[in-house]
């Protein structure tokens, strides 16, 4: 990048030149440099993690506004961080659940600072005992949908796994 201040043919000058140089003007003073780049058009990947950042960044907001969240990211924060970061990270994070099935029972935990709204088994929901979901087996196949404050879903299709069988679930 070059400067130039009291150049009589360049002064004010904008623009590009032969398709190579670029002039512009910064702080009054004009600057020559090389002609910026096209960026390549952004993957699905990329965009759906755009999405997903700024949607955790409105819960972090919001959390923060909100006394009640406010105290509990306050409560699980790691140190040198805030309650913002803490809320940011629980949106961003999908949470990891454990899964397994003995004697027609479901159990369903939640590893991890999450913390869990509802947990969705076929059409009905599971019960929180002891910190671990429950549900009774009615058919083999069965969805799980692990919901959590931050509006994240989890969600997991145990019809390809065999019953008794301890599966993690990471997001």
């Amino acid at each position: 990048m070059a400067l130039t201040n009291d150049n009589v043919i360049l002064r004010k000058a904008t623009g590009t030149f032969a398709k190579q140089i670029v002039f512009r003007q910064r702080f009054g003073k004009t600057v020559m440099c090389n002609r910026p780049c096209k960026y390549p058009p952004k993957t699905p990947t990329q965009i759906a993690n755009q999405e997903r950042f700024s949607r955790a960044n409105d819960f972090a907001k919001a959390a923060v506004k909100d006394p009640e969240k406010k105290a509990y990211y306050q409560s699980i924060k790691k140190p040198n961080q805030t309650a913002f970061n803490a809320a940011f990270q629980d949106a961003y994070n999908k949470p990891e659940v454990e899964v397994s099935v003995k004697e027609k029972t479901i159990t369903i935990k939640v590893t991890g600072k999450h913390r869990v709204e509802k947990v969705k088994v076929g059409n009905s929901f599971a019960v929180l005992k002891n910190n671990e979901w429950e549900h009774k087996l009615v058919e083999t196949p069965f969805i799980v949908q692990v919901y959590d404050i931050a509006g994240n879903i989890c969600t997991i299709d145990y019809g390809k796994l065999r019953a008794t069988r301890l599966v993690r679930f990471p997001s």
